[in-house]
């Protein structure tokens, strides 16, 4: 089942206020199943592309902007809506939103810097462990 219209957009206008201009939109995925976003080049795939080449080569490089497609019928989506919704951890849910982010663009093989996202990834198991 899809997260209601309301809840959706309201976790939508959160990511665009967390990722800022990292991403030119936010929308529902028509493709995805099991996974919970991903992001698609505005433009041809072949600059996404370069920008690996890029940076395995150490030269200058910018973490192309991309659009964040979002899995309305995924848990974690309507987990990630109900706490937008709730304003009660706004902290988790900001850390979870960049996770994803990071997440998709480490899939991707555009991540500069990995292991940057370690302590996040160990608050995000500290916040699941503690309330399981």
């Amino acid at each position: 089942s899809k997260v209601a219209d309301g809840d959706y957009a309201q976790l939508v206008a959160r990511i665009k206020t967390v990722l800022g201009d990292k991403i030119t939109e936010v929308r529902e995925s028509k493709v995805l199943t099991d996974s919970p976003c991903r992001l698609v080049s505005p433009e041809e795939a072949t600059e996404r592309d370069m920008q690996r080449v890029k940076r395995l080569l150490g030269q200058d490089y910018e973490i192309p902007k991309k659009i964040m497609e979002i899995n309305r019928g995924h848990q974690l989506v309507a987990d990630l809506a109900s706490l937008a919704h709730s304003g009660r951890n706004d902290v988790l849910l900001d850390a979870s939103i960049q996770q994803l982010y990071e997440s998709a663009l480490l899939v991707e093989g555009l991540l500069p810097n990995p292991a940057e996202m370690a302590p996040r990834i160990q608050m995000l198991l500290e916040a699941a462990l503690r309330n399981p």
